[in-house]
């Protein structure tokens, strides 16, 4: 499998005066996921666009002015074809301003880290590090700090799974960069205005998640102007909290299993809310998401066997159809029935099936051998002879 490099940068800021419009709101850290094999080609690229937008200046998200949104647009636009993969967490402060001991910039640093650290390692089973130790902010340099103490021993082929630049060397670091101060404009309460790009939106063809801290149904609320019609806000978050149960009982599990269950759960959450609430999502474009892991060739029959049907054995509800051709979180009652009325295609004309082949021998010993007698199978025999009373 091919290692996977996570060019690491960050927008926002510390501090808990969050009225104070030079404080952030939030706190968003990116990383840039490139193959080995593109490395190159994706830097001559963005070598190429720096030169031709900043001159000899770095790229940088604070290099372009506040209110230059057309700028920006086009900026990300000439970036949007590159073989690169956007990854990102957003921490709302707002709602962790009521939590005393992240009030320190080492235990607020310390959480993060961990979060993205965690994150990270979850997604890919070969995985470089790279970001900022150098020219970097505090942060950045905290971050180095953390994730050094928690590197494994060297493989036996000295792959680094951590390395240092200076991020005016490394046009990808500075990519992460200008990825997280747009991004900041979708969530920071001083930074947003009327008419500004969404540029979650914009990127969405580049981004595998954004992971929202802390979880919990408010991360969820999806805005009134992007509701689709029909989005049905109690059977959304009945379907809502039996994914967050999911995710609470097994983020940390280490079997790649589970792993790939909570890696599709977390995707199928993040569509839901950052790009369509009642969109269905292919299952090739599922499957993508473990493209990185130890399932990355997992065929589409395990991965409904698996993934999507453990998951729902869990009482995780996930809406899917042949006709819809996908799956989703449900957002109404008419997606739980698409699910339902998928699962009586399949069922009922079982259940015929197995109902036929009892009377077919019963009749044929008269009465002698009911398949159904066995142990077993006293659940199905009780259903049929209720069907028959």
């Amino acid at each position: 499998m091919e290692r996977i490099y996570a060019f690491i940068d960050e927008s926002g800021s510390f501090g808990w005066d969050l009225e104070n419009p030079d404080v952030s709101t939030h706190f968003i850290i990116v990383a840039i996921l490139v193959q080995g094999s593109d490395l190159a080609s994706v830097r001559t690229a963005l070598e190429s666009i720096r030169k031709r937008h900043f001159q000899t200046g770095e790229i940088k998200s604070s290099h372009i002015k506040r209110d230059q949104h057309d700028r920006r647009q086009r900026i990300l636009a000439e970036m949007l074809y590159l073989p690169f993969t956007i990854f990102a967490v957003v921490i709302d402060k707002n709602e962790l301003s009521d939590v005393e001991g992240l009030h320190y910039k080492g235990s607020f640093y310390k959480f993060t880290n961990n979060i993205v650290h965690k994150e990270l390692q979850h997604l890919f089973s070969r995985l470089t590090i790279v970001a900022d130790e150098i020219g970097g902010s505090d942060y950045m340099k905290s971050f180095c700090e953390y994730v050094k103490k928690r590197l494994p021993i060297p493989d036996l082929f000295g792959e680094s799974e951590f390395l240092f630049q200076n991020s005016k060397n490394d046009v990808l670091i500075q990519l992460a960069d200008l990825i997280a101060g747009s991004l900041a404009f979708d969530y920071d309460l001083h930074k947003k205005t009327d008419g500004a790009p969404v540029y979650h939106k914009m990127l969405r063809n580049r981004i595998a998640r954004i992971e929202l801290y802390p979880k919990n149904f408010s991360n969820y609320t999806v805005d009134n102007s992007a509701l689709a019609a029909g989005y049905d806000s109690e059977i959304a978050g009945i379907c809502l909290k039996k994914a967050f149960e999911f995710l609470e009982r097994h983020e940390s599990e280490i079997d790649e299993e589970i792993k790939a269950q909570v890696i599709i759960l977390k995707y199928l959450l993040f569509v839901f809310q950052n790009i369509d609430p009642r969109r269905y999502i292919p299952t090739w474009e599922l499957k993508e998401q473990l493209k990185y892991t130890e399932l990355n060739d997992i065929s589409t029959q395990t991965f409904r066997t698996r993934i999507i049907a453990r998951l729902r054995d869990n009482d995780v509800i996930i809406s899917g159809s042949s006709a819809r051709k996908g799956y989703k979180i449900p957002a109404n009652i008419p997606e739980l029935l698409d699910f339902l009325n998928h699962g009586t295609t399949i069922v009922m004309p079982m259940l015929a099936r197995l109902r036929k082949c009892r009377d077919i021998i019963k009749l044929g010993t008269l009465n002698q051998v009911d398949l159904f007698g066995r142990p077993e199978y006293a659940k199905l025999k009780s259903f049929f002879d209720e069907q028959e009373a």
